[in-house]
């Protein structure tokens, strides 16, 4: 448990420090200081969990660690759900606010590439080798499967609540309740697929792509009420009916 203590104390340290090293320079509208915040905040998770393994276990685990990046093969299945369940969820927000006429542009079909190469840098990438890879093995490992499934996902969530502050951020535009919801509901859908797939981060990347990539491409106001409450149930739906059904398997041994 000491851990796990550890990594959630020095991931949310980050983002916090740096708010305060930072927030005047981007109040200013220097866009350096935004990716100099942004950065190191989603690539914390990540690099603190590799030091923390190298710390207790050596390079072994290190290795082992790295090891949760390949993808067992007779999973493939949750790879292909993992994509596409997010960005379902995603169509589905964007397809409700319209009708509701809180509809948006979507991004100019020249910037997909740059949007795709912006998530890959950013969140997906830096943030499941930490959240999922390292830290619900752990809560697995003393709570069960469930009880970490849900605890990792509300950890994570709470770790985004430096970016309603943060100038220039995203969030800034949302209720942190109906933001912070669906982030909570789509860490459990990750942490299941995470289990199914034989703790592989592979898949969560992946998921976590999704989810970045389809809220990029915009389509409805990022401050639509209706779009974040229709995120929210969707989402809900999601990890009610993952919980139900992964709580009715017999415990696969690790």
């Amino acid at each position: 448990m000491g851990q796990v203590l550890l990594f959630l104390a020095a991931v949310n340290s980050v983002p916090w420090a740096l708010y305060f090293l930072l927030r005047d320079r981007a109040a200013e509208g220097e866009v350096w200081a935004l990716f100099a915040w942004l950065l190191p905040t989603v690539w914390s998770p990540t690099i603190v969990a590799l030091l923390l393994t190298r710390w207790a276990d050596g390079p072994t685990g290190v290795r082992e660690a790295l090891g949760r990046l390949r993808y067992p093969r007779e999973g493939i299945r949750w790879l292909a759900l993992a994509a596409a369940v997010p960005a379902s969820a995603t169509a589905t927000a964007v397809f409700v606010a319209r009708a509701a006429g809180e509809g948006a542009p979507f991004i100019p079909l020249v910037a997909v590439p740059f949007v795709v190469v912006m998530q890959c840098l950013t969140g997906a990438v830096g943030e499941e080798l930490g959240w999922r890879g390292f830290l619900l093995p752990r809560l697995r490992m003393r709570y069960g499967r469930l009880p970490a499934v849900w605890a990792g996902a509300s950890f994570w969530s709470l770790w985004h609540l430096s970016s309603f502050f943060f100038p220039g951020m995203p969030q800034q535009l949302v209720p942190p309740l109906l933001f912070l919801l669906p982030v909570a509901f789509t860490g459990v859908f990750l942490g299941l697929v995470f289990m199914e797939g034989r703790d592989s981060v592979l898949a969560t990347m992946v998921g976590h792509l999704s989810v970045n990539i389809t809220m990029a491409l915009r389509g409805a106001d990022g401050s639509s009420v209706v779009f974040w409450w229709t995120l929210c149930v969707v989402y809900g739906a999601v990890a009610l009916a993952g919980t139900v059904r992964f709580g009715s398997q017999t415990p696969a041994i690790r």
